[in-house]
């Protein structure tokens, strides 16, 4: 359960990211390309193929065509595969637990270092 100061820090910083735009206003799945589609207020899109998302790599394009931004903006979510991603996530990188990170990392070194 996380204490008074760590909500209050939370309600400020989850104000200063709502004032930069930095929420989700819409997002899709293009089945014709297996890429997911993750548009920002700020005017920018976000996209990646489904299998970077450890939630998303294995699901059918049936599952991934039933999306839902949340209410605040703040994430993704795919209620027939009752998983998702946080738009934080999104925005550090971060596509799964610590070992699928390192194994896509490993599987993929020739787009880290472009």
């Amino acid at each position: 359960m996380a204490t008074q100061k760590e909500r209050d820090w939370l309600d400020v910083y989850g104000q200063e990211n709502r004032e930069r735009g930095l929420y989700i206003v819409a997002a899709y799945y293009d089945a014709n390309t297996g890429v997911v589609h993750v548009k920002l207020k700020a005017g920018m899109t976000i996209s990646f193929p489904k299998e970077r998302s450890q939630a998303l790599a294995k699901a059918t394009d049936e599952q991934l065509s039933e999306l839902e931004v949340s209410p605040a903006g703040w994430s993704v979510d795919f209620p027939s595969l009752d998983d998702g991603f946080s738009l934080e996530g999104l925005l550090s990188g971060r596509f799964g637990n610590d070992r699928w990170e390192r194994e896509w990392a490993e599987k993929h070194q020739e787009l880290q270092a472009a």
